[in-house]
């Protein structure tokens, strides 16, 4: 009797059971997203909240705003500073789903689970482990204590997606850069990884960007063999898609650098210094090198380190030491873990960070450095295993060796998700739109700092923010000209143009003052205050590397696309 139809049901059996466990770790891990009517923090409803203005102002003007327009202000440009882009994808996402934003919200966790799982299992398949091993570094990162704990305890949505789509950009662009010939697939994967990685939160962009360009120069350096399969061509390829995907966010990260420096939170430096001395408890040795998930006393967070994949590390080091295996994994792996431990040294030492240049230095937490040490960790544990793939008998008893070690991974990381905190009922998340449910100092992180103040009791002018379409609002005023009024404009004149007054300081809130300007008839005592959307440099810049970003990988997945149809017949 033929043994193929059973071996064929094994095969379907093993691959349905590939796909359905991590299906079913992710849901044990996002359940409260998806089944709790939990908040977690103040930050989730925040991101919630701004998110919900950018896809009603996408649903109204066809196209994102950098603007943010609610009870206490108008025309505050949050999002020219602040991850424009993923507010943007998700706002689109909310109204594809039908105006539904706090199911895009949800959704997108769920999306950036599994964005980090699926890349740490593409990574390992690419170089060459098996479909059961090459679940293990996945595994180990989304189980980990401080990555559970940008969900739970911070509420950190921008990071959490940055961090998120880390592994699955790297496989991606490991794909491309390996490739013979650029399938549509990969390239796919790498731009809009791409896209989401450079379109979120800008410390995690710069901080992510720079420890991947330098661990990736280490590897060049150290690894002769990556030298010998990467040419300029496949380099070129890779920058072809990543270029125009960083600069998909042009329209905001344009005025960013332009502007970033006249803000309060830029002018702020000397209070973010001291925060980052006094913020470095969470990362003292007794919290990191620990097996117990429990927040550090007078904390939210939780950031013990996976200590036995670590130690399961140093043991396979050890096993290929011994057994003389060297080569070009044994370098990748002590490249990876070098990095990792420098990464901690900076991490736990704030001498180091202070040192750094101004856009490094403003970290404010540098517990935020943990994820990057995660990556290491998940990385140097791939490396382990590619290394001793083909090793004796004492190899794969080490590698079994991995079971317990990731049960007790998944048991931890399923009690701390227990264990998040309730916060407040998503049924009063976006009760308003226009009042905040939460709202804090945050808010006026980018008004410009160096405006005069001014204290002086002066007329009021508000512009209704349900009066703001297509940026754009007019309000008629009864003052003579040179008459200064005080209003609920937030912004700046390198981000609006205001016609029939100009800009002269702001009040105690952060408003803006303005003066109203000469006007033709002299005799009257109306005039009309009009604001719009400015035309600087950075702005219009910005606009058109959007969209010509957005032309180029329009034209290259279309030439994939014809050549895959070509291939196919």
């Amino acid at each position: 009797m033929s043994q193929r139809p059973y071996t064929q049901a094994r095969s379907y059996a093993a691959r349905a059971l590939g796909i359905a466990a991590p299906l079913c770790l992710i849901g044990a891990l996002a359940w409260p997203l998806l089944l709790t009517d939990a908040t977690f923090n103040e930050d989730w409803l925040n991101h919630l909240w701004y998110m919900w203005h950018q896809s009603v102002a996408i649903r109204d003007n066809h196209s994102p705003s950098l603007f943010l327009n609610y009870s206490h202000g108008v025309f505050y440009p949050l999002y020219a500073f602040y991850g424009g882009t993923i507010y943007t994808l998700t706002g689109v996402l909310s109204l594809a789903l039908g105006d539904a934003p706090l199911d895009a919200y949800v959704l997108t966790y769920v999306l950036g689970f599994i964005a980090a799982y699926a890349g740490w299992y593409w990574t390992a398949r690419i170089f060459g482990l098996g479909r059961w091993l090459a679940h293990v570094p996945g595994i180990i990162f989304v189980t980990s204590a401080s990555y559970l704990t940008i969900v739970y305890a911070l509420g950190d949505w921008p990071e959490f997606i940055a961090v998120s789509v880390m592994p699955l950009m790297i496989a991606s662009g490991l794909e491309v850069i390996r490739a013979k010939q650029l399938r549509l697939l990969p390239a796919a994967a790498l731009a809009g990884s791409s896209i989401v990685f450079f379109g979120s939160h800008l410390l995690t962009v710069i901080w992510g960007s720079t420890i991947l360009l330098i661990v990736g120069l280490a590897l060049l350096a150290c690894v002769p063999e990556a030298r010998d399969n990467i040419g300029w061509s496949n380099i070129l390829r890779v920058a072809g898609i990543m270029i125009p995907a960083l600069l998909v966010s042009a329209w905001f990260l344009l005025p960013t650098a332009a502007y970033e420096s006249k803000t309060v939170i830029a002018q702020s430096y000397p209070h973010f210094r001291q925060l980052l001395r006094e913020s470095t408890y969470p990362v003292a040795a007794r919290h990191l090198f620990t097996l117990s998930r429990k927040q550090a006393s007078g904390t939210i967070l939780t950031t013990s380190l996976p200590i036995l994949a670590m130690v399961w590390i140093f043991a396979g080091i050890a096993i290929s030491l011994r057994a003389r295996r060297s080569g070009a994994w044994m370098r990748i792996l002590l490249v990876i873990c070098a990095a990792t431990a420098l990464l901690l040294i900076v991490m736990t030492h704030v001498g180091i960070i202070l040192a750094l240049p101004r856009v490094y230095s403003t970290l404010q937490f540098s517990f935020r450095l943990e994820s990057y040490v995660l990556l290491g960790i998940s990385g140097a544990v791939l490396a382990v295993l590619v290394a001793n793939r083909d090793g004796g008998s004492e190899s794969r008893y080490w590698a079994w060796a991995l079971v317990p070690i990731l049960a007790i991974a998944v048991i931890g990381a399923v009690q701390q998700t227990g264990a998040h905190p309730q916060g407040r009922s998503r049924s009063i998340a976006l009760s308003s739109y226009l009042k905040p449910i939460y709202e804090q100092e945050g808010l006026l992180n980018y008004v410009y700092d160096p405006v005069r103040p001014i204290s002086t009791q002066l007329p009021r002018v508000t512009f209704p923010p349900e009066s703001v379409h297509n940026d754009r609002a007019s309000l008629v005023v009864h003052e003579a000209p040179g008459q200064r009024v005080d209003t609920n404009i937030r912004s700046r004149s390198e981000f609006v143009h205001i016609s029939g007054a100009e800009i002269v300081g702001t009040d105690e809130e952060a408003n803006d003052v303005l003066e109203i300007t000469p006007y033709a008839h002299a005799t009257s005592t109306a005039v009309k205050i009009s604001v719009s959307p400015a035309d600087h440099t950075a702005i219009v810049a910005g606009r058109l590397l959007t969209g010509l970003a957005l032309a180029i990988l329009a034209v290259e997945f279309l030439l994939l696309a014809t050549a895959r149809r070509r291939l196919a017949r």
